[in-house]
């Protein structure tokens, strides 16, 4: 099953498109993501590192 994105338009209001992931980093068109800091209490980061299979930065760490 694919997944499908809500797409965006550059000031992040919906257009009521929705396209797939393939399509929608292929063709550049914007869509939201999310990204989450969780700090324990020493400090402590808690790092997530990508997929080695992800087409775009794949094994970076977020």
């Amino acid at each position: 099953m694919e997944e499908l994105f809500d797409v965006l338009d550059e000031k992040g209001n919906y257009t009521g498109k929705v396209e797939t992931r393939e399509k929608c980093h292929k063709e550049g068109l914007w869509h939201k993501a999310v990204a989450l800091c969780i700090i324990n209490s020493k400090n402590e980061v808690l790092l997530q590192r990508r997929s080695a299979n992800k087409k775009l930065w794949p094994n970076c760490g977020i």
